[in-house]
């Protein structure tokens, strides 16, 4: 029991992000300030924001819990690099080009369909929802490991927090934020790696000590996967990492298209080493205490509890927190823009010629905010299951319905907005069924991941109703292919 150590850093990690929530919300003037901070941010910051917003609590938690169930293959640095590839050489100057708020916004304008930036925000809110309930909980399985509390008011308490600073100080906050939460995770990782080393060894020795115990746990094949099923994985996360919404529209926020591509291969460098510790962490807790954990998601929190003293404890523990934070924050933001910005502001004031004040914009983001917070609460203290799994059927929903409007409609001029439109609605149904499948114990259904089926009909449909219906203006056209 950490108690009264693990309140102290507890107290002095969430201070320090309600300072900030109410230092940047003296600097939200306008939509643009809120939503995309002005578009102020260099490599180097822009880097630091992604990186965290993507490294999650799932990743933490849920990546070092079922890769020690199924082996280093769990979390695979290949599909993360491949999807980055994709952003940086097709999306990442072009989005920036587009001067944009939110992923929605460029379905509308791309695809001149109100209708499609509707269904896109509508998309995207049920998938942010999903996964801010697992990033919730994961949260309040660690600030209840860190303090002692009952897991129930560890929970509300770090609900309370993430809404208030993000709902006052926007994108702004939310970035500056996630590079006290990237530290915080450092400090963390590093702390629990210097005594898993001082027991096992390097990386190497981890990997053959989990191998040793868990035969076929460090090799392509991993423990008790399915052929069809480790195929899906890659996919799913090679997918997910050149469509999740918290990472390319915080390119809109960069201050010019050179260092939104710039800061592409930098956070990627970031991810990397950050993915390693979670490899490193997973191979420990499998040698080390995986007779002491009765769920998977508990190891990392035991394996901390196990070999390090409280005060080093309860700081590893708050860099898990501050992961699940840093990717919460950024989608309880991008929830707030879809219903503000994509769903009242552009596809029913505007075409209705009704004008409103910036502010109007801003205070509705901020009560959607609070809304989708505990929504989202109640979720997370009423959701079973492993927390990696919740969050890869959330990017499977988002991977399916806009991978290909977004690669073709930067890429191939033929794209239709009728053949976008069945695309997106067509892979996130897909996506979405075979999840409900899974769920209800189909054994044909658990070999494939739901992106899988999603995809492909997603691929399908905007080839095919591309090719029978009509392109988008020259104009529109001539915005996107100078």
């Amino acid at each position: 029991m950490l108690s009264a150590t693990g309140f102290v850093v507890l107290a002095l990690f969430l201070l320090s992000l309600l300072v900030i929530g109410w230092f940047t919300s003296k600097l939200q003037k306008t939509t643009a300030d809120y939503w995309v901070a002005g578009r102020s941010f260099g490599v180097v910051v822009l880097s630091f924001g992604i990186v965290a917003s993507i490294m999650h609590g799932g990743t933490m938690l849920g990546g070092v819990g079922m890769t020690a169930a199924r082996g280093a293959i769990t979390l695979n640095n290949l599909s993360f690099a491949a999807g980055f590839f994709i952003v940086v050489a097709y999306l990442a100057q072009k989005l920036r080009h587009l001067g944009a708020f939110t992923l929605p916004d460029f379905m509308g304008e791309r695809f001149e369909s109100n209708t499609l930036r509707g269904v896109s925000a509508l998309i995207i809110l049920v998938a942010s929802v999903v996964t801010v309930i697992a990033q919730t909980k994961t949260m309040g399985i660690v600030l209840s490991q860190m303090t002692g509390m009952p897991q129930i008011y560890a929970t509300v308490l770090g609900t309370t927090i993430f809404v208030l600073y993000t709902a006052m100080g926007g994108l702004m906050a939310v970035v500056w934020t996630n590079i006290i939460q990237y530290g915080f995770m450092m400090i963390g990782a590093v702390i629990l790696a210097v005594s898993i080393f001082q027991r096992l060894g390097g990386l190497t020795a981890v990997t053959q000590a989990a191998a040793a115990v868990a035969p076929g746990w460090n090799t392509l094949g991993g423990v008790g996967w399915e052929p069809m099923a480790l195929i899906s994985w890659y996919v799913v996360w090679f997918i997910a990492y050149f469509t999740r919404v918290e990472f390319v529209t915080k390119l809109y926020s960069a201050k010019d298209e050179k260092t939104a591509k710039l800061a592409v291969p930098l956070s990627l460098f970031l991810l990397l080493i950050f993915i390693n510790f979670v490899v490193y962490f997973a191979g420990a807790a499998r040698v080390l205490v995986w007779d002491k954990v009765a769920n998977p998601d508990m190891a990392l929190p035991v394996l901390m509890s196990t070999l390090l003293s409280p005060l080093a404890s309860a700081f590893a523990l708050a860099g898990v927190a501050a992961a699940a934070m840093s990717t919460t924050d950024s989608l309880l933001l991008i929830s707030g823009a879809a219903i503000a910005h994509d769903l009242v502001r552009k596809s029913y004031d505007e075409p209705r010629g009704i004008k409103r004040d910036e502010q109007y914009y801003v205070k509705l983001s901020r009560v959607v905010v609070a809304l989708v917070g505990i929504v989202s609460l109640v979720g997370a203290l009423r959701t079973p299951g492993m927390v990696l799994v919740i969050v890869s059927y959330a990017v499977a929903l988002t991977g399916a319905a806009f991978a290909m409007p977004m690669v073709l409609g930067l890429n191939w001029q033929r794209t239709s907005a009728a053949g976008a439109l069945a695309s997106t609605v067509g892979g996130f149904l897909g996506a979405a069924i075979w999840a409900l499948f899974t769920q209800m114990g189909y054994p044909w259904a658990k070999t494939i991941h739901p992106i899988i089926p999603g995809f492909i009909i997603s691929l399908v449909l905007i080839f095919a109703v591309s090719s029978v219906t009509k392109p988008v203006s020259e104009e529109t056209l001539q915005k996107f292919f100078k």
